[in-house]
């Protein structure tokens, strides 16, 4: 929206909108192909805040420290292509307020993607990308330790908020571990969240899952897929003997760095090399035409 329906929407003079945008930082507007200012659900919940905490007589700069610190259950936004320029802000913010440390700016970030786009574009486009470039520049030594496992722990614990009740309702369900010894949860996790998008229930066993217990749980649950994950190599090449007597029994698959096809074939499993998004889709449509066919 525009400023001036901002301004109808929360009775603020658009005056004084620029200055809170302009003093405070309370609004991040983005930009229009025409250069015009857009502002968006998280900016309107952040001045409504602002306004509440004023009327409690709290210093204006006080009231926006606390807006801006606020974090808000935003309703996922519907839109499914991505404008190119959101894209690359989102990205460029993100790694901007994770490299100092600031929480609250890597927030709003992408709380301004997750009010317009929908949650596979928000993965796909934003976390999936952010998440390869901070690992690229921890492995060439252009990010810091520090600052790779805090960006880390910042977009695990916004997943995890993604992840609640994945488990429930009528869909096909799917079993998620990593390898042992694997502890990057991240993939993974952006994989079921993207997969329960599309119906299914998700089943998640997290880092390091012995291999002996995933087939122990595979028998209780009977699970239309199970997933290993392992990024790096030698994590899977152990265990292709129990890996085998799981591929022959259900569904399985292999993913990640630490996979390839001649593994995943040696264990009766399928090769996944898509991102997490892409591939969790492929399923979704692939499991949906099966479904009309049989019902055809």
């Amino acid at each position: 929206m525009r400023i001036g329906e901002l301004s109808r929407r929360v009775g603020v003079s658009t005056d004084t909108l620029r200055v809170w945008e302009r003093r405070y930082g309370v609004l991040k507007p983005r930009r229009s192909s025409g250069n015009a200012r857009l502002y968006s659900a998280v900016d309107e919940a952040r001045v409504r805040l602002m306004q509440r905490y004023i009327a409690q007589r709290v210093p204006p700069a006080q009231a926006a420290q606390l807006s801006l610190g606020a974090r808000f259950t935003l309703k996922p936004g519907t839109r499914e292509v991505p404008e190119r320029d959101d894209v690359i802000r989102a990205r460029a913010q993100l790694r901007g307020a994770l490299d100092e440390f600031d929480e609250a700016s890597a927030d709003q970030a992408l709380e301004q993607m997750v009010s317009e786009y929908s949650t596979l574009v928000v993965l796909r486009d934003v976390i999936l990308p952010y998440l390869r470039d901070v690992g690229e520049r921890w492995a060439t030594g252009h990010a810091t330790v520090a600052q790779e496992h805090f960006a880390s722990n910042f977009v695990m614990f916004r997943l995890a908020s993604l992840s609640r009740g994945w488990d429930r309702g009528l869909g096909p369900l799917a079993l998620l571990a990593c390898a042992p010894d694997e502890q990057h949860v991240i993939g993974l996790m952006c994989f079921g969240i993207a997969l329960r998008q599309h119906g299914w229930r998700i089943a998640f066993f997290g880092a390091a899952t012995p291999v002996p217990t995933l087939r122990m749980a595979a028998a209780a649950l009977r699970p239309d897929l199970i997933m290993v994950c392992a990024s790096m190599p030698g994590r899977l090449e152990p265990h292709v003997e129990c890996l085998g007597e799981i591929g022959a029994r259900w569904r399985l698959a292999l993913a990640g760095v630490g996979a390839a096809p001649e593994l995943a074939s040696t264990c009766h499993a399928e090769y996944f090399e898509d991102d997490p998004v892409t591939t969790a889709t492929s399923l979704a449509v692939a499991r949906d035409h099966v479904s009309q066919t049989e019902t055809g």
